[in-house]
């Protein structure tokens, strides 16, 4: 019996290891596994430098060969895996989010400022895959300028993914809700792999969305139910995985990186806080990036105030786990 040992669990994991679950490992890679429980439950394995999340447990030391359909059962604390693997999680610290003070979030007027301090600089656009290689579009659309129609990017992925996101873009700068879910519905399961990239760009958008919305109520309405519906929608288009991370962005949970770039764009931080934010970007082959665009598109609704709110006017009301 290989014993490993777990240095650090999500809060959510925790929960869903109790005694007696069981179920399979769902995919397998050199530095992370899936594992999914009886109940469809989705939890994961991560090497120890891994960013975390609610659902992850690092793991210390060298990460195991595990293979897809191995089950597991959960003993006392410890993950028993076929056939003879054991993860003890008994002394791991528990992660979970930081809320953002109320006390320490911008008005609403301010957060422009900060996007544009953040995305032109703190990041190496030079740099920038999936759909990441769309922000300096989505920046041109925030600062007025009209889309070139007539530009056609040679990848035909980007090419469709942009037609979705400029429209995306237009409707978060209208605050134009139903128009905004109405759009994303053409970027679900767009792109390859477990966590395609029009799944990532989503998730990124809605927890910022969702995000603004805890924080400044008032400022925007998006019909909960209309979004649960959406969400439910995609759970046939796309992989368990990303299903599963799509649904949790929506609720505030995020891998923690995408949390530390949340607060560093909402709250009152000093700039030399977003270095670390740019982990974020390093996540998967194109994931981080995907996020970070999402989240970009999210943050447009703040660039423009409706006619019947004065942005003066919105302040934070209540503290929100983002």
């Amino acid at each position: 019996m290989v014993k490993l040992y777990s240095c650090q669990i999500g809060e959510s994991a925790r929960r869903l290891l109790a005694p007696g679950a069981c179920g399979q490992v769902l995919a397998a890679f050199s530095r992370a596994a899936y594992l999914v429980t009886e109940q469809a439950e989705l939890f994961w394995l991560a090497s120890e430098d891994a960013p975390m999340h609610l659902r992850g447990l690092r793991i210390a030391g060298p990460f195991p060969k595990l293979v897809a359909a191995e089950n597991f059962f959960i003993e006392g604390e410890c993950i028993n895996i076929a056939p003879d693997l054991q993860v003890d999680f008994g002394a791991a610290s528990t992660w979970a989010v930081s809320p953002i003070l109320a006390e320490a979030a911008l008005e609403i007027e301010q957060i422009p400022v900060r996007v544009k301090g953040i995305f032109p600089t703190g990041f190496d656009l030079s740099q920038a895959s999936g759909f990441g290689r769309l922000i300096p579009k989505i920046l041109s659309l925030a600062a007025g300028q009209p889309d070139d129609e007539a530009e056609t990017d040679p990848d035909p992925v980007l090419a469709l993914a942009w037609l979705g996101i400029s429209e995306i873009a237009r409707a978060c700068l209208l605050r134009d809700m139903p128009g905004l879910l109405q759009e994303a519905n053409a970027l679900v399961g767009l792109g390859e792999g477990l966590t395609p990239s029009g799944d990532d760009f989503l998730g990124g958008l809605l927890f910022c969305v969702n995000t603004i919305q805890r924080l400044y109520p008032g400022f925007i309405n998006l019909d909960s139910s209309e979004q649960a519906l959406f969400i439910e929608s995609t759970r046939q288009r796309t992989h368990l995985i990303s299903f599963t991370l799509l649904k949790d962005l929506t609720n505030g949970q995020a891998v923690e990186p995408l949390h530390e770039l949340i607060h560093s764009v909402l709250s009152d931080q000093p700039p030399e806080s977003i270095r670390p934010v740019s982990c974020l970007t390093q996540i998967g082959h194109s994931t981080g990036w995907d996020l970070l665009t999402g989240v970009l598109t999210g943050l447009l609704l703040t660039f423009r105030s409706p006619d019947s709110i004065g942005s003066s006017a919105i302040l934070p009301t209540q503290d929100i786990y983002a």
